[in-house]
């Protein structure tokens, strides 16, 4: 059972008030973002609501987890899809109508849930009516032994096969599935293949915006001043909506490069917090993560209550905090003020993780962990998903007098999508910006 706090209500309460009365506004101010930096074809993003404010703390262009969408949702997503696919197609000046696409997933085939994913976004995508087919990358071109599919098998047993990709002049093509659109679901956090580069069909996300070259410090940069503008059309305070979050590069945990540099800007942030909380009558203690700048899968964040704690970490710490994933190095972190969460799921401290298709939402689920408190890093060992349905977010209006388990569920999903929908408009001047550099 969801157990919001009584502050949280009355706050999601008057935002979703405010966002209904400003949807208009909203939604031409959108439009014109959306027209000027498109938002990626989907995203996912991670909330935290303390009760005293409602934000994102994490993006992803190349969402997993479909599998944990309420069935609803996945069947309602399949129309999204088809129309994301369709303005993309016009987007871009293709000449003939997406009919295949081919989907690059991840290629570690241990993961069994996220297999189960590949699973579901694979239904989804052929649910709109596309012809799919799911690609294999290994960096070796295959030769004629082993041109044959690879079988997937997913954590309830569902068997995938997955074509190894083959890339002759410009065209790409998986056992002989030649797609219009390539839907990529990998982030290359240790670099692309150059390959792709030559491509000439679509790939989108761009296979070039993987956590090689994203900084989550210059996504919270976006975002933060896009809910500036947010809170001023709904008018709120947009402190609500914001999250302080410094950038620290050059840093070395292991070698203790750059640690000094790490605790002025948690010195920062901490003391920024704790006079925000003083003005507001907070009497929580403010805290910051330190998280890995450039990656997922929650590796590499640390949680810091005082400067005193950067210069008493343990090696083992310092081993954690020196490789994201696939071992990479952390040469950059972003130093972020601390949102606990006051959303509990049967006792369990929740954050809700949004899933977006441009700028539509299609569904969610709320991220659990049976080993964290509400000021801890969820997306760990421990964690479980519960379902958080979207199918009813564009309802017209709100309730007027919301009942605690059910009346609250439209404002919440309203309040939780908007929060979302700027940081996939970040996400959108994030890509534009690399692109444009590229």
């Amino acid at each position: 059972m969801l157990t919001p706090t009584r502050q949280g209500q009355q706050l999601k309460r008057h935002l979703a008030e405010r966002i209904h009365n400003s949807r208009r506004e909203l939604f031409e101010w959108q439009m014109e973002l959306a027209r000027k930096s498109p938002p990626p074809f989907y995203c996912s993003v991670d909330l935290r609501d303390s009760g005293h404010k409602i934000v994102p703390v994490d993006s992803n262009l190349y969402p997993a987890g479909f599998n944990n969408i309420c069935p609803d949702d996945q069947r309602s997503a399949s129309a999204v899809f088809r129309a994301q696919v369709s303005a993309y197609a016009s987007h871009l000046g293709l000449k003939k109508d997406v009919q295949r696409i081919l989907i690059l997933p991840e290629a570690h085939t241990s993961n069994a849930w996220y297999i189960e994913n590949l699973h579901y976004l694979n239904q989804i995508l052929t649910d709109a009516g596309f012809e799919t087919r799911i690609g294999w990358w290994s960096p070796e071109q295959p030769d004629e032994s082993h041109r044959g599919p690879i079988e997937l098998v997913s954590a309830t047993q569902k068997k995938l096969q997955a074509w190894p990709l083959e890339i002759h002049g410009s065209v790409a093509s998986a056992g002989g599935f030649e797609p219009d659109l390539i839907l990529l679901n990998n982030d290359f956090s240790s670099g692309y293949p150059k390959r792709l580069d030559t491509v000439e069909q679509p790939i989108l996300p761009s296979h070039t915006l993987g956590w090689h070259s994203r900084k989550k410090s210059r996504h919270f940069l976006h975002y933060n001043r896009l809910a500036a503008d947010f809170a001023r059309i709904v008018g709120v305070d947009p402190w609500i909506l914001q999250i302080d979050t410094e950038e620290v590069d050059q840093v070395n945990f292991n070698e203790d490069i750059g640690l000094d540099r790490v605790t002025q800007s948690v010195a920062r942030v901490l003391e920024r917090t704790g006079q925000q909380y003083r003005e507001r009558g907070i009497t929580q203690e403010p805290f910051v993560f330190v998280k890995n700048n450039a990656g997922t899968y929650g590796m590499g964040i640390l949680v810091v209550r005082s400067i005193e704690e950067i210069s008493q970490i343990n090696r083992r710490t310092k081993n954690k905090m020196s490789v994201g994933k696939n071992k990479l190095p952390i040469e950059s972190v972003a130093v972020q003020e601390g949102i606990p969460t006051a959303t509990l799921v049967d006792r369990l401290a929740a954050e809700p993780v949004i899933y977006l298709v441009g700028c539509d939402l299609i569904g969610g689920f709320l991220r659990t962990n049976t080993e964290r408190g509400t000021e801890e890093n969820l997306n760990s060992q421990g964690m479980v998903f519960r379902k958080l349905c979207m199918s009813d977010l564009q309802k017209p209006g709100i309730e007027e007098e919301p009942e605690e388990e059910t009346g609250d569920q439209p404002v919440l999903e309203l309040v939780y999508g908007s929060i979302a929908r700027i940081s996939a408009l970040a996400s959108g001047i994030e890509m534009s910006e690399h692109l444009a550099s590229v």
